[in-house]
């Protein structure tokens, strides 16, 4: 298995984030090496411009991309495992409450 810079494979926008972007398709077993010296081993495919969980998140934690909540997961992402729908629901955009307004004519 060969060992990657992060910097030249994946995009982590805050240092907070549990998950990166990929800059170019991430093959199984790749090695991702961060900043401090840890590893994380790529453990699917995860394609270009898709997200890969940089620590465990268990189900129903919040996923942060950009120092920000994006989305919840819906079951336990393990490191270095693809996070997208089949595992996340998204909650950008989403209010909490809805709120009804009348309109007058």
């Amino acid at each position: 298995m060969k060992s990657e810079d992060n910097d030249r494979t994946v995009i982590l926008s805050q240092p907070k984030d549990n998950v990166a972007t990929a800059k170019f398709p991430l093959k199984a077993g790749m090695l991702l090496t961060f900043s401090g010296g840890k590893t994380i081993e790529v453990r699917e495919e995860i394609r270009f411009g898709h997200k890969i969980a940089l620590r465990k998140i268990p189900k129903n934690s919040p996923v942060i991309k950009y120092g920000e909540r994006i989305g919840k997961t819906t079951q336990t992402i393990e490191p270095g495992e693809l996070v997208h729908i089949h595992n996340v629901v998204g909650e950008r955009g989403k209010r909490k409450s809805r709120t009804r307004v009348k309109v007058k004519k």
